[in-house]
């Protein structure tokens, strides 16, 4: 009976490059993260408010339309009076303007503009620091109002709708991901092969990365083609041609910090509930503290100074405690609508030190196995 040679031999299937290690894992990832009906559904609920903010913008690009065809027929009018004013001079008769079309221009005008303000100020007041908006509306500017009312729809699909799924699909999706790996031991099969512990934390990273993509990052850029798409004529680039670039910076405040927080959580245990449980707490707490201090401070200054709601502004560095808020502001600033740099400054470095405390943190625990 032969005896078959069974020493080292080559790999002869194909291989991958070495800057793709990464991506291994993360497809691996991918794979087990969409197995999870709830997540399926979680992401397709993630899109149903890209219809109801696709028909906002709709509405406001028909008033900014009907807008501007009232005033270019305005100015015909004007124009046709005046020229048949100019003609009567010349026959030497009465001046006798058309008075019933201008006023009808007048009205029409009067109630386009009421209606553009209305819209524009009652959203407005409902924003979070949408200072911006306002003051773009009283300026009558056409091209500076779909700056800021684009940036403002699209800043609060992401804060709010967005914002509130993010935090759900990273508590479903992020906590089994590393403490698996840390019940298993599957860090020894891991470094047993040419992978790095860079690329390992870049290969668990990918997977909510590119999850949380899809229900910020793609949506809004949908949006905002969707809106170049209900527009008249081309100049709507010329005015909005630094959105995505705004779209993308945000969604990434969002997205990098957020993932690396629930990672630190997933590899401090071997349960995966514990680290979720960690991801609503920290959440949700700070949440809580800052609503808590905001809504009794407001209340007081509306008491003792009587004053409206939508005239109290009130500032207090105890915003940092919440994530969520810390990470608005950011988004606020990045959009335009936050003018004061000082005032969204705080939340930049406090995001940036979460965002590096967090990655050292990170790698000092997946090191852990493989430390002498």
């Amino acid at each position: 009976m032969p005896i078959h040679d069974v020493g080292y031999r080559g790999w002869q299937g194909a291989t991958t490059s070495t800057w793709s290690r990464w991506w291994v894992i993360a497809m691996a990832g991918m794979r087990g993260a969409f197995k999870s009906r709830w997540i399926r559904r979680m992401l397709l609920a993630s899109w149903v408010p890209t219809i109801g903010l696709g028909v906002v913008f709709f509405m406001f690009e028909n008033i900014i339309m009907s807008d501007k065809a009232i005033r270019e027929w305005v100015v015909q009018s004007e124009d046709i009076s005046r020229q048949q004013s100019v003609a009567q001079i010349r026959q030497r008769r009465p001046m006798g303007p058309p008075r019933q079309l201008l006023e009808f221009a007048d009205e029409k005008t009067q109630a386009s503009q009421a209606i553009r303000e209305r819209f524009i100020k009652d959203a407005a007041s409902g924003a979070w620091n949408a200072d911006a908006v306002v003051a773009a509306v009283e300026s009558g500017n056409p091209n500076e109002l779909r700056n800021k009312v684009w940036c403002w729809l699209l800043m609060s699909f992401l804060r709010y709708p967005q914002g509130i799924m993010t935090l759900m699909i990273i508590g479903l999706l992020v906590p089994p991901l590393i403490s698996r790996d840390v019940r298993s031991r599957a860090f020894l099969l891991y470094y047993s092969r040419p992978i790095s512990r860079f690329e390992y934390i870049m290969g668990k990273l990918a997977v909510p990365a590119m999850t949380l993509m899809l229900i910020t990052l793609v949506p809004a850029l949908f949006l905002y083609f969707f809106g170049l798409l209900l527009s008249p004529d081309l100049s709507v680039i010329a005015d909005t041609w630094d959105l995505p670039i705004r779209i993308t910076a945000a969604a990434m405040v969002c997205v990098i910090p957020t993932c690396l927080v629930a990672l630190l959580f997933s590899s401090m245990t071997q349960e995966s509930r514990f680290a979720g449980f960690a991801w609503f707490t920290v959440w949700g707490l700070g949440a809580v503290v800052w609503s808590l201090i905001y809504h009794t401070n407001t209340t007081n200054m509306m008491i003792q100074q009587r004053l409206r709601p939508e005239e109290v502004h009130f500032e207090s560095p105890w915003s940092l405690v919440s994530i969520y808020s810390t990470i608005g502001r950011v988004q606020s600033w990045i959009f335009g609508l936050e003018t004061d740099v000082s005032n969204a400054l705080p939340s930049i470095i406090v995001l940036g030190l979460i965002t590096v405390v967090a990655f050292i943190w990170l790698y000092r625990r997946v090191s852990a196995p493989v430390r002498i």
